[in-house]
Parts: structure tokens; C-alpha cells; sequence
């Protein structure tokens, strides 16, 4: 917010009238007077009526023209929104070239205009003249920011502080070049010390309502930008705000009613319309959703309208047999998504021109098109004769996507073969010593590109996974690339990553070896990066980790994937908390190992519930009692199969838990009686103390006998250990 000078103050609305009444009655008789016409404009201009100030001020001009003529005519076009208001204070610094309060606002005009060099020296001349100009420190701060001179526009912004410590307009331009630098608690600072000197500073709450969201304090966040929307109802970047923390709540319903807002107010907002695109298509309202996401072409860094082609942009129109372009945009995830699109569009009669990211188009060449329907061709490279275009995230709309008309069969990507059969010889064996199969080899993907804004909340620390290492028989293997390597050198004890080798995919063509290793795992778990999109291209099982409200195309609630029938979507139930999400990953694979441990066997033998209870409990004693890693992981194995046996079909209930106990407890008295007569054993004591222990062991065990038997007829089982032993 650029500072201008010629803010007027505002008498009370009967003073003002008065002294309009007068002017007037002055102008009545004399439509020269000068200092008539100068005080009537103000007036007009403090009133809001700056087209009539304007004419006042022109008449100044004829009548009396100087600096202060010119400069107050140059308030009016500025109140305006004239583009001549900059040759107004021109005119005024003709008359007097140091004339601070219009070198200030021909700044502002500059900087509107994008002219910042231009604007920053204007300023720069203003603190020759008064180094304290406060405003001139502000507006000078703003192109430093503009420049992208961040720590330069600070330091102004400070400087202007200390002439001016209670300016709100400044404190709000300082929160907004703290934020930018990402100093968020200090910019939220700022904010709110701006709100408390202007509690009606609309700007200043939105702000603070934004610097709140992105320090992921969403309540206070919405708060800030209701209270915004109060002040000012038709506030459309409020409006936009609170949808997006609305949308980070999954608010999505309320978030789309702000967007809309939004839109309301200002029909041409492009990241309104955007953002209310994310949030249908998040709540699966694909067709409005579709017709939102368009909007994307109008933000900036993104192409303009109709790309930057001549040719018309293809809208889902009949084939004429002629040639379509598709021209890739986003992320290569994007990119491997929507390519399904193209034998689609093939099949409606076209010939196919993919505009791609170089690195891609190898891996792009194995869709399953017959090679004289589609031209792959690199972004920048010269492009063949096309008769229309589309961009290619542009597709879904084009072919009226909705759930159940998602193209393509899966697998619509491909691995070379000669590398699939390399990388099979290069992988790890699977665990033969804990699963006769031979394990679960599982490839896992952590970290995102930590500098992009969508990988906000994605990415997982690698430690994270450890549970999955710990369950028996998976061997977890990384197909981690450049971000997140170096936490494979502080992993949680215990947990082991296998490391491919410096030549992974290292070449100019991206994801060939993860897609040739891919075909040789088992299962690929990730966090929402491209490797999930290649995974659920190619057709191979992968589990994505998602965050609480995820990107668009993953919804809200399925745990499968629409868009990948291999997929499963594993979510966190609280924001940022990965624990519980990869816990139940664990608990899934560990059911895959014991399905698989079953059937390698083939023995299903019906028990009664007292010794199933008996059994786990032994097994919980050996767990606290045995550190050779092999036999744990055999007695893990046993005591995890038995254990969710147990969930299944024993009621969760304080009598048999205290039964339970009572078990281990005799079992555990059992353990050391055990130890204690192999130690009488060792030494050929067989005397008073070994005869103690022998009679100790049929009493223990006549106890455990009478818990099991509570446990079966607590819960009526058909089966009923049944001894028969001479009295004592």
C-alpha cells in the first residue's frame, strides 16, 4: 500500500457544510476567487465527489496556477484513478521542484504504473530534501520489495517506523515484507500492531489473517478475515483468504460459498475462481470443478489464454481428422496423470502432437498408441503443423471427465524390459529367513521438492516409516531422489533402507529406473509426489501417505483412487500427525505377511479362547526375555498372528484382561521355575530345593489350568481343556 500525501482531514459534517455554504456564496459572487475554488475542492475531495473537485481545481488552475494548484488537481485524478495524475504533480514540481508531497505521490503514480527505477529515484530525491520524510521511507520500502530487494525494503520500512512509530499503513506494508521473507512471527506482529492502532484497518486484518494461515493457526485465521469482511463486506482478497483456510479445515462447502463471494465482488478475480476449482474438485464436483480450473490460464507464471499459439484451443469439439497438440504444464506428476488422455483422444480420430518435459519423453513413449497417431516433441523444441491445441490439464474438461469415465486402462505407462530385468538382478533378496516366500520387498519415496509451495505438509520424514521396517519379512528399498537423502544417515535404530546406488536414474531421462525397479517390488508406499503417479501408472500396488486435506485429485474420504485402481490412500486423521497413518500402514502389511505365512502352511486349527490367551501371553514373556534378532522376529511374527486373532474374536472387556493378566503372571512364575531347575540340572543338584521346584511346577500349572477354564466358560467356548490327575 503505497502512502500518498493530500489524505485530508475531515470536520464535522456541520462545520463542512458550512464552509461549502460559504464557498459557494463566495463563488456566487466571484467565480475567479481562488482560495473559494482551492477550500471547495477540498471540501469535494474530503466527500468522496472527486469529479466535481477535479473541475474546482482545473478552474484553480486557469485562475491561479502554482504548485499547490497542481498538485491539489493531481489529488482529484489520483482519487480518480486517472492515468494524467502523474503530469499533474509533474506540473506542480515545475513550480516547485522540491516540493516533497508531490514528489511523494508522482512515486505513487510510478510505482502503479510498474515504473519502480523510475519511482525509487523520486523518493530518493524526497529524502535529499527531508531525510525524516516518513512517507517517502515507506513508498520506497514498497519498491525495494517490488525489486525484490527484500532485507532493503525492510530496513525502509523500520526507518520510516522510527519517524512515524504509530503509522498503521506502515506497520501493515511491514508485515507484508516480513512475510514475503518468511519471518511470519515478526510479520504477524507487525499486523496486529497495525490492527490495534487501527482497529478498522481492513487491509491490515486480512493480512494478519493471511500471516496467521501460514503459520498454520487456521481459527484465529478465519477469525481475522471475517472481522476483514465486516469492515469492508465486498474485501475480495478477504473473501479469497477465508476460503483458503476454510479449505485448509476441509470447510470445503463454506470455502466455495467465499470463493463465490470473491467472484461476486470482483468478477475478473483469477485466484478466486482458482482456488474455488481446488475446493469443488476436492469435494468430487468435477464438472463445475473443471470449469473453474481454467481460470489457472489467467494466473500469472502461467500461459495466457489460448497459449501461445495462433491456432484455436481444442474444447471437446468433433475430430476433423486433423492434428490436436497437447502441451504438458505443471509438474511431471501432472504430466504422467493426464497423458492418459492421449490415446483418448486418438481414438476420437486425431493425430497427436505431446509437448512435453524433455526428461519425460522416454518414459511418455511407452503408451500404448500406435507410433504414426503421436508425435512426442520437447518443450522449446520446434513443432510440427497442428490444425488446434489443448492444454493438457485442459483434457479432463474437454472430455466431460467424471468418475466413472476417467480414459484409459491401467497399466497405460511401461518399463523397458532389458531394464527391468537389470535392476531384478541389482535388488536386494527378499527375507527368505523370515517368510518361506521370500518377503516383501517395498519401495518407499519421502520428501518433495521442499521448495515448492504444494509441497507444503506432503513430505514425510523418512523416520516416519520405521514401523514398516519392523514388521517381518519387508525389506524396504528407497527410490528417493536429490531432496530428503540426507536422512538416510540418521534413521531410528533398528530400521535399515536399502540405497540403490549413485547411478539410479542419474541420466538425462527421468523415472526409466524407477519404473524398471518398480516392476520388481512388491508394493511402493510414498507420500504425494510424482513417484505415486508413475506407480499408479505402470499398475503397481502403491499405498500414498496423504495429509490431513490433501491436493484436489486424491478427494476427501475414499481410500481408493479413482484415478489409480492400484492405489490405496492412507490419510492423516489429525494435521501434520504421520504416526497413526503409517501404524495402520504397518498393521496392513503385517496382515499381508501372516495371509501369506497361512497359506505357506495350509493349518487352520480351531482353539479355545483360554488357550489362545494362554499362548499370547507366553509369547508377550518371550518378547520381554529374548534379544537374538532372528528368534524375535519369529516370536513377532507368532504374537502378531495370534494377537489379531485375538482382537477379532475376544471381547475387549476388564474380567478377561484380569484374566489375561493372571495368565502371564503364572506363566511368568512358570518361566523362572523352568530356569531354576535347569540350573539344578547344570549342577547335578537334585536335593530338597529341586524336589521344592518339581511339586512347584503341577501347582502352577493347575492354576493356569483353572484361569483357562474361567476364560472358556466366561465365554462359552465348545472347547474345554479337560485334566485328569491323582489328588494331592
Amino acid at each position: 500500500m503505497a502512502t500518498r500525501f493530500g489524505a485530508l482531514s475531515h470536520p464535522s459534517a456541520v462545520i463542512a457544510h458550512d464552509a461549502e455554504v460559504f464557498h459557494r456564496a463566495v463563488l456566487r459572487n466571484d467565480p475567479r476567487n481562488a482560495d473559494a475554488l482551492l477550500g471547495l475542492g477540498v471540501l469535494c475531495l474530503g466527500a468522496g465527489r472527486a469529479g466535481e473537485a477535479e473541475a474546482l481545481f482545473r478552474a484553480l488552475v486557469s485562475v491561479r496556477p502554482g504548485p499547490e494548484a497542481s498538485y491539489h488537481l493531481g489529488l482529484a485524478l489520483t482519487a480518480l484513478e486517472r492515468p494524467d495524475a502523474a503530469a499533474a504533480y509533474r506540473q506542480a514540481l515545475v513550480f516547485r521542484p522540491g516540493f516533497p508531497e508531490a514528489l511523494c505521490n508522482l512515486g505513487a503514480c510510478l510505482n502503479a504504473q510498474g515504473r519502480l527505477d523510475e519511482a525509487g529515484r523520486i523518493y530518493r530525491r524526497v529524502l535529499v530534501i527531508r531525510p525524516d520524510h516518513a512517507e517517502a521511507l515507506s513508498n520506497l520500502g514498497l519498491i525495494r520489495q517490488g525489486q525484490g530487494m527484500l532485507e532493503r525494503g525492510v530496513a525502509a520500512f523500520c526507518r520510516a517506523l522510527a519517524v512515524q512509530p504509530g503509522n498503521p499503513d506502515i506497520l501493515y506494508n511491514l508485515a507484508l515484507a516480513l512475510g514475503a521473507q518468511r519471518r511470519l512471527d515478526e510479520a504477524a506482529a507487525a499486523a496486529r500492531r497495525a490492527v490495534a492502532i487501527r482497529i478498522l484497518h481492513a487491509d491490515a486484518l486480512s493480512a494478519l489473517g493471511n500471516l496467521l494461515r501460514e503459520l498454520d493457526r487456521l481459527p484465529p485465521s478465519i477469525a481475522a478475515q471475517r472481522n476483514a469482511i465486516l469492515l469492508r463486506p465486498d474485501h475480495a482478497e478477504a473473501l479469497n483468504s477465508l476460503g483458503n483456510s476454510l479449505h485448509d479445515l476441509g470447510r470445503l462447502d463454506e470455502a466455495v460459498t467465499a470463493y463465490g463471494r470473491a467472484v461476486a465482488s470482483r468478477p475478473d478475480f483469477t485466484n478466486a475462481h482458482w482456488n474455488r476449482a481446488l475446493s469443488r474438485l476436492l469435494r468430487g464436483d468435477l464438472s463445475r470443478g473443471w470449469d473453474d480450473y481454467e481460470w489457472r490460464l489467467r494466473q500469472e507464471g502461467f500461459q495466457a489464454v489460448g497459449g501461445p499459439f495462433p491456432q484455436p484451443v481444442w474444447r471437446g469439439e468433433d475430430s476433423s481428422r486433423g492434428t490436436l497438440l497437447v502441451h504438458a504444464e505443471q509438474g511431471f506428476g501432472d504430466t504422467i496423470q493426464f497423458i492418459r488422455y492421449v490415446p483418448a483422444a486418438v481414438a476420437r480420430g486425431w493425430r497427436v502432437v505431446v509437448e512435453g518435459p524433455r526428461p519425460l519423453l522416454r518414459l511418455l513413449g511407452s503408451l500404448p498408441v500406435p507410433a504414426d497417431r503421436v508425435t512426442l516433441v520437447a518443450k522449446g523444441d520446434p513443432l510440427p503443423p497442428f490444425d488446434t491445441h489443448c492444454p493438457m490439464l485442459s483434457l479432463p474438461r474437454a472430455f466431460r471427465t467424471e468418475f466413472g469415465t476417467i480414459p484409459a486402462p491401467i497399466p497405460y505407462l511401461g518399463a523397458d524390459p532389458e531394464r527391468v530385468a537389470a535392476w531384478e538382478r541389482r535388488l536386494p533378496p527378499r527375507k527368505a529367513d523370515t517368510d518361506p516366500q521370500g518377503g516383501l520387498r517395498v519401495g518407499i519415496v519421502w520428501q518433495g521438492n521442499p521448495q515448492a509451495a504444494v509441497d507444503r505438509g506432503r513430505s514425510v520424514p523418512l523416520a516416519d516409516f520405521a514401523p514398516l521396517a519392523r514388521v517381518p519379512g519387508v525389506r524396504l528399498v528407497s527410490l528417493q531422489k536429490n531432496h530428503g537423502l540426507e536422512q538416510l544417515d540418521r534413521l531410528p535404530d533398528g530400521m535399515t533402507v536399502t540405497v540403490l546406488g549413485p547411478d539410479f536414474d542419474d541420466g538425462p531421462d527421468a523415472f526409466l529406473d524407477t519404473a524398471a525397479v518398480m516392476m520388481g517390488l512388491d508394493l511402493i508406499v510414498t507420500s504425494d509426489t510424482a513417484v505415486a503417479h508413475l506407480a499408479g501408472a505402470l499398475g503397481r500396488p502403491v499405498w500414498l501417505a496423504l495429509k490431513a486435506v490433501p491436493d484436489w485429485r486424491w478427494l476427501m474420504t475414499r481410500e481408493d483412487c479413482p484415478w489409480y485402481p492400484t492405489m490405496r490412500l492412507f490419510r492423516q486423521t489429525r494435521p501434520g500427525d504421520w504416526r497413526p497413518v503409517f501404524a495402520r500402514m504397518a498393521g496392513e502389511l503385517f496382515q499381508i505377511m501372516m495371509a501369506r505365512a497361512m497359506r505357506k502352511t495350509g493349518i487352520l486349527v480351531e482353539t479355545a479362547p483360554g488357550e489362545l490367551l494362554d499362548k499370547i501371553s507366553i509369547l508377550e514373556i518371550k518378547l520381554e526375555r529374548i534379544h537374538d534378532p532372528v528368534k524375535r522376529r519369529h516370536v513377532e511374527t507368532e504374537h502378531g498372528i495370534l494377537t489379531r486373532t485375538a482382537e477379532r474374536h475376544i471381547p475387549a472387556v476388564a474380567e478377561l484382561r484380569e484374566l489375561a493378566t493372571a495368565l502371564k503372571t503364572v506363566n511368568t512364575a512358570l518361566w523362572e521355575i523352568e530356569d531354576a531347575i535347569r540350573d539344578c540340572e547344570r549342577t547335578q543338584d537334585f536335593g530338597p530345593r529341586f524336589i521344592e521346584l518339581a511339586r512347584a511346577v503341577y501347582r502352577m500349572n493347575d492354576q493356569r489350568a483353572a484361569i483357562k477354564r474361567r476364560v472358556n466358560e466366561r465365554l462359552g467356548s465348545a472347547l474345554v481343556e479337560e485334566k485328569s490327575y491323582a489328588a494331592y
